[in-house]
């Protein structure tokens, strides 16, 4: 990406130069700010002055910044998707006929893309993070993750014995200790270091016993003949 941070511009009028630095830079106008810095005035009043304006990009906010970002990435990849902003929730969602080909399997490739994004242009610590939603895959991947939920702390209950998951990014984990949070047989627990990081589903003390106490008392009797 271009690093030079201003342009200095000789023109008829700040507007111009708002326009020609957009162009140049891919930027929108409303993402730059312009000061006239000397002016040349026609001669005689018969032709038009020149400004000489100063043009540089203001410190945009995180999500206008990834937006930029995935755009030229996504033209130059050659699909047809565009990224869609959600401030509220910083989250990106990128939409149109290719959005699916981002995701790659298992969402490899949007985790990799929502972590390059985040690395290039996030400062650490002043920024919260920008997620990235491609042709609806984030809301798939929290039901199938709810359902993983269920039946792994069905399994750890009736065993006994706690379970590990495979590494999942944080929103994921999230998922798993929510759907989980309220159950009476299991608690869960995140461990180890990103990106290896895991959750831990295990029995709750006493679990257990309430286990063999609903089988015996939905145990079927026998009959003796």
């Amino acid at each position: 990406m271009n690093q030079v941070t201003f342009l200095v511009l000789e023109t008829s009028s700040v507007e111009n130069a708002l326009k020609e630095a957009s162009k140049q830079w891919g930027v929108p106008p409303d993402g730059l700010e312009a000061e006239i810095i000397g002016e040349e005035k026609g001669f005689l009043g018969l032709f038009r002055k020149k400004l000489k304006v100063r043009v540089e990009r203001k410190a945009l906010p995180l999500l206008v910044r990834s937006r930029v970002f995935l755009t030229d990435i996504l033209e130059r990849m050659g699909l047809r998707a565009a990224p869609d902003v959600s401030e509220e929730s910083s989250l990106i969602s990128i939409e149109g006929q290719d959005a699916d080909i981002l995701v790659g399997r298992h969402g490899d490739g949007l985790k990799a893309l929502e972590y390059i994004l985040n690395l290039a242009l996030r400062f650490p610590g002043e920024e919260p993070r920008v997620r990235l939603d491609s042709g609806g895959y984030r809301e798939r991947r929290k039901r199938s993750l709810e359902r993983l939920a269920v039946a792994v702390a069905r399994k750890v209950a009736e065993r006994g014995t706690p379970l590990r998951l495979d590494p999942m990014l944080s929103w994921e984990r999230w998922v798993i200790h929510t759907t989980l949070k309220d159950s009476p047989d299991v608690e869960t627990q995140s461990v180890g270091e990103s990106p290896e990081r895991k959750v831990v589903v295990m029995p709750k003390i006493g679990a257990a016993e309430r286990q063999e106490s609903r089988s015996v008392r939905y145990r079927r009797p026998r009959y003796g003949h």
